[in-house]
């Protein structure tokens, strides 16, 4: 595929089996000593075990913690079942196309994000994006871990610490509620609790343990305050138990993801079952699946679909890449992939029916309608601070906050509670697995003539270094932190760096030549409808996306009023811009190197470079003997590149 000389236009029958895959399977492997020695490497390289461990990998990497905390609030927010509209229309018109695209080019080159974009030299530096945004991420999700560990282990404390006042972290404005009847309001009301007049600020034990005692949060980012040791602690636990999974690559990560990729559902199940048997539970389903239409009319709801999506589905991430890098070549991925993209679909809105059936059984405990519990203002008492949008100001505080005080209405609370926080530790694990390793892997695949020692030290350095820098994160104003750092890198990083892709690899690489490279690990020809979905649809909409982010997107914000200061945002911003900066450094370090007029340096560096090609030693074969050729017209091209040749398929 390195050469550009001439077109090969190859013929199918009615078999399903090209004529290219029938050439290939006939080729003999290269007897050239550089290739042998190119053979050995790609050999060497851990491959899956079986398609059912990349499509646990893959389902586990997809389906993260942001399923479960982060959709259902989204929804809650943005119109309820009308939210589900602009989320499944950007899930299989963007999301899903793009999927697909990374899983083939991570197949077909055999090696890790950070250094899959040989394809177009002019834009290697997209891969070392993708790296930084893993990097980014990694960087406080561990955090999250930290929290969930923390909860598991006072899961099984009895009272559950978050069920009762009176504890040293709580308030006189913490307040058990013990009587269900119609909203009271909190204007001009004394307290017989504590003889307290206008109590505004009554609060539930669940959302002081977590701002008190799980957090210890300061007044701002201005008052980070001291190191809380056992977030530090959880965070270590966490760490280790990430490096022990991928100790012996994916031949090690292919067995724990039996247990992470599966364990989340059947706990799931168990918990929605519980939820169903509540009193007020199908109250809190109809509200979550019924629409406010209204919301459709606002942009922000379908940038938030956009990047939800995005944030769930984890292209541009490069997990996807590096995970489909360790397939078979000729693996037909297509199913594990659609397989994937319907499984994350669904469990999004699985995990909303399990946390909306209880927050339903909370309304009906507080004696009010699932509506009010979500768009109640502090003047009624029940609602305690736990509205869909104080949850969305707390962070993730749907799981840490709302859920748990739901579940501490019911009966036998400490089981659900350790099945619930065990089921968020599985799925933040498998998350933490893609992502790290699409970092590691990339540094492996830059020193391939590493020893299995230096490998280690790697695996243990990098995931080291993570751990010291999430430090502040685990301070008394981490969270405004943390806050800062997932407003503003799940979205413009991600709608960049996925706009971006869908132009190099659709347009400048070619949807056609992607095509051809798929037609040769699967012998099966792409669609004029995948092509015109590739090319047009997914990412002209991808570039809508993130030119309306530049303009729309809402500042972040904290807790009850906290505003992040004009400095906080510029750190913000600056953070969401950090993974460009490998991106335009390639690109002028390439145009610095090439030789010949600026035209002529584009052109070469707009042409895959010589590095580029398949891992499989007869498909390189193939390469040498019919590479592709670009058309020179670009009317011509652009056609090519949507409509295919004339045996290409409509469908």
């Amino acid at each position: 595929m390195a050469g550009e000389t001439v077109y090969i236009e190859l013929k199918v029958g009615n078999s399903n089996e090209s004529e290219t895959l029938r050439h290939l399977n006939n080729l003999e492997e290269s007897s050239a000593a550089a290739d042998d020695a190119e053979v050995r490497k790609d050999v060497s390289r851990d491959r899956w075990g079986s398609r059912f461990e990349f499509l646990l990998a893959i389902i586990g990497y997809t389906v993260g913690i942001g399923s479960i905390y982060r959709f259902p609030v989204k929804c809650a927010t943005n119109g309820g079942g009308a939210f589900l509209i602009p989320f499944f229309f950007f899930m299989f018109l963007c999301g899903g196309p793009l999927y697909y695209i990374e899983v083939c080019i991570g197949q077909y080159y055999g090696k890790s994000a950070g250094v899959a974009f040989e394809m177009c030299p002019l834009f290697k530096g997209l891969g070392l994006l993708m790296v930084m945004i893993s990097f980014n991420i990694l960087w406080y999700y561990l955090t999250i871990t930290a929290w969930i560990l923390y909860y598991f282990v006072n899961s099984f404390y009895k009272p559950l610490p978050w069920s009762t006042c009176g504890n040293w972290w709580n308030t006189n404005f913490c307040k058990e509620l013990l009587i269900v009847g119609d909203l009271i309001p909190m204007k001009n009301r004394t307290d017989p609790w504590y003889n307290l007049t206008d109590i505004t600020r009554t609060v539930s034990p669940a959302l002081e343990f977590w701002r008190h005692k799980v957090l210890r949060v300061s007044d701002g980012l201005e008052s980070m305050g001291s190191i809380q040791w056992h977030l530090v602690i959880g965070s270590f636990v966490g760490w280790a138990l990430v490096v022990v999974s991928l100790i012996k690559g994916v031949k090690s990560l292919g067995k724990v993801v039996y247990v992470t990729a599966i364990a989340p559902y059947i706990l799931l199940t168990v918990l929605l079952i519980q939820g169903l048997t509540l009193d007020g539970a199908i109250d809190g389903l109809v509200w979550y699946i019924t629409p406010d239409w209204s919301k459709l009319a606002q942009t922000q709801v379908w940038l938030d679909a956009a990047i939800q999506v995005f944030f769930s589905l984890g292209p541009t991430y490069g997990g996807v890449i590096s995970l489909a890098s360790h397939n078979h070549f000729r693996q037909k991925s297509i199913v594990e992939v659609t397989v994937c993209v319907l499984l994350d679909t669904f469990t999004a809105f699985y995990a909303g029916l399990v946390v909306f059936s209880c927050l339903g059984f909370m309304a009906k405990e507080t004696g009010v309608s699932v509506d009010e519990l979500a768009k109640s203002s502090d003047e009624y008492l029940p609602a305690f601070q736990c509205t869909a949008q104080s949850m969305n100001r707390e962070g993730p505080g749907l799981a840490f906050v709302a859920y748990p005080e739901a579940l501490s209405r019911m009966p036998l609370p400490q089981l659900w509670a350790v099945l619930f926080f065990l089921t968020l530790i599985t799925v933040a694990f498998d998350s933490t697995f893609g992502m790290y390793e699409t970092v590691i892997g990339t540094l492996f695949d830059m020193f391939p003539s590493a020893s299995k020692l230096i490998k280690y030290v790697i695996l243990v350095g990098v995931a080291g270094l993570l751990f010291l820098v999430s430090l502040p994160l685990s301070m008394n104003g981490g969270i405004y932190l943390f806050q800062l750092a997932d407003w503003y890198m799940a979205a413009f990083a991600l709608l960049f760096g996925s706009a971006l892709e869908g132009i190099v690899v659709c347009w400048i690489y070619g949807s056609d030549r992607l095509a051809h490279d798929i037609e040769m690990m699967t012998g099966r020809k792409s669609s004029v409808f995948l092509r015109f979905l590739w090319c047009i649809l997914m990412t002209g909409t991808l570039l809508v996306c993130f030119i309306a982010s530049l303009f729309i997107y809402e500042e972040p914000n904290y807790g009850d009023g906290y505003v992040f200061k004009p400095y906080a945002i510029f750190i913000g911003v600056m953070l969401s811009l950090l993974p460009f900066v490998p991106v335009v450094v390639c690109m002028i370090k390439g145009i610095v190197q090439t030789n010949g007029t600026i035209l002529q340096r584009l052109s070469t560096l707009l042409k895959p470079s010589p590095k580029w090609q398949p891992f499989d030693a007869k498909a390189r074969e193939m390469c040498r003997t019919q590479p592709y050729r670009y058309e020179n017209r670009v009317i011509q091209r652009i056609k090519r590149n949507i409509m295919g040749n004339k045996d290409t398929p409509w469908i």
